[in-house]
């Protein structure tokens, strides 16, 4: 609950924020790069024993047509956390996913992102045995919040799938919120 409140904190300042930036020009062109933080809350079969996601992830954007379209490649590190009435019995899962895709502006600030790709298990010796690589895939809804010149703030609501980790498993999959500081040089 606590993240949620800060979240919508967060959301609020970033959009007052954004309100107040929209007159600003983006001067930024060519890649463009991200860096931010993450958090979630587990659904489906990951919320039997998971609570939430946390983590942090670096982006790189290369444009197909500026300002409209471009491939997205991503990285970084989220830690899943164990519910509390699991956690004699589970571990944290602790992703790192590697993924690539596409971002399309369909305004000036808004857009719609698809990513595809793998998340490795770094603590896979911890757990049962099983895979150390899932397939994933994020669609991403987000909107961006224009600072000045080559700067912006990038907030996106998504959805992540991780495929199976173990025989018995489910795939894990999570509603995840991104908040990230962006520039291009």
């Amino acid at each position: 609950m606590k993240t949620i409140n800060a979240l919508t904190l967060l959301l609020s300042l970033f959009i007052f924020q954004g309100a107040k930036a929209q007159s600003q020009v983006y001067g930024g062109t060519g890649i463009r790069y991200s860096v931010g933080i993450e958090t979630g809350l587990a659904t489906g079969y990951l919320a039997d024993k998971y609570e939430a996601p946390l983590g942090v992830s670096a982006q790189a954007e290369f444009p197909i047509t500026e300002s409209i379209l471009y491939a997205t490649v991503n990285t970084g590190f989220n830690n899943i956390f164990a519910s509390a009435s699991y956690a004699h019995l589970v571990d944290d899962l602790k992703l790192v996913p590697f993924k690539a895709g596409l971002k399309y502006f369909y305004r000036s600030n808004l857009y719609l992102q698809s990513e595809i790709g793998f998340s490795f298990l770094l603590n896979k010796a911890d757990c049962v045995e099983g895979k150390n690589a899932a397939f994933v895939y994020a669609p991403q809804v987000g909107m961006i919040f224009y600072l000045h010149d080559s700067n912006y703030i990038d907030a996106g609501l998504r959805f992540e799938s991780n495929g199976k980790f173990y025989l018995c498993d489910h795939t894990n999959n999570f509603v995840g919120f991104r908040i990230a500081w962006g520039f291009s040089l």
